[in-house]
Formats: structure tokens, sequence, C-alpha cells
């Protein structure tokens, strides 16, 4: 029974994941088909501290290492947002966080996509512990 359970829980994030990867370029004041998608990851104590270790291995270079935006290779015009605020240019959701993480910003911003990097429950993860250090009323 587990391993089916494991089977069903692993094809809905790559199905997730598929979904997110589509919607490649960001667009400031948020993406409606990003936010529609649900974090499949609960953001138990676990997850938040795997999502602090692929934080601190994939985005504290620019965002640093409390969220800031002040990471040592941080580009300065602009300058990578403070994670830790309410304000969120290309959207709050933890969709839309998911999709910025996996696919970038695009066009000429620095911020780069992550999926050849980090698997999708890494990417999760990461929005769970970046919900745990910043804002947490728009899910």
């Amino acid at each position: 029974m587990r391993g089916i359970v494991a089977t069903i829980v692993v094809a809905s994030l790559a199905l997730v994941s598929t979904t997110v990867s589509i919607l490649a370029q960001a667009t400031k004041g948020g993406n409606p088909k990003a936010a529609a998608v649900k974090n499949p990851v609960q953001p138990t104590p676990k997850s938040i501290a795997s999502g602090r270790q692929a934080y601190m291995r994939a985005c504290r270079q620019c965002h640093g290492s409390t969220g800031l935006g002040d990471g040592s290779l941080a580009p300065k015009n602009p300058s990578p947002p403070n994670l830790t605020d309410a304000e969120w240019t290309y959207g709050s959701s933890d969709g839309e966080i998911f999709a910025i993480i996996a696919n970038g910003v695009g066009g000429d911003s620095e911020m780069k996509g992550h999926r050849s990097e980090m698997t999708a429950t890494d990417m999760w993860n990461v929005v769970n512990y970046l919900r745990s250090i910043g804002p947490q009323t728009t899910k």
C-alpha cells in the first residue's frame, strides 16, 4: 500500500511540475494559471528544513541567507527582492512562487529557473521555507 501511495504522490508532483513549467514567463501582478496550482507538500517542520537546505544551495547567493535580497552575488540593478516582506511583484501564491523558482522571471531578469537543478519536491519545500520566513497570508 505504501508503494502505491508513494507512486501517486510522485506522479502528482510530476504533473504539477509539468503544468507549472509550461508557464515560463512570470508576469507582474501575478499569473492566474500558476496561482491556481496548489502546493501538494504540507509545510511540516521536515519540509521547511529541507526547503531551507535547498534555498541555501540554490538561492542564498542572490537572495541572501535570510531572504533580504542581499546575497554576495546579488545583481545591483535590479537587486533581488526581499523575500520576507509582503511585496511580491510576480505573485505571492504558492503556485506562483513555485513557477518562479522553476522557470525564473524571464525577459532580461537575472532570476533564472532552477527546475534543472531541483526536484519538484525541493521547489515546493523552498516555497514552504519562504512561507516560514516571509508573508504567510496568501496561499
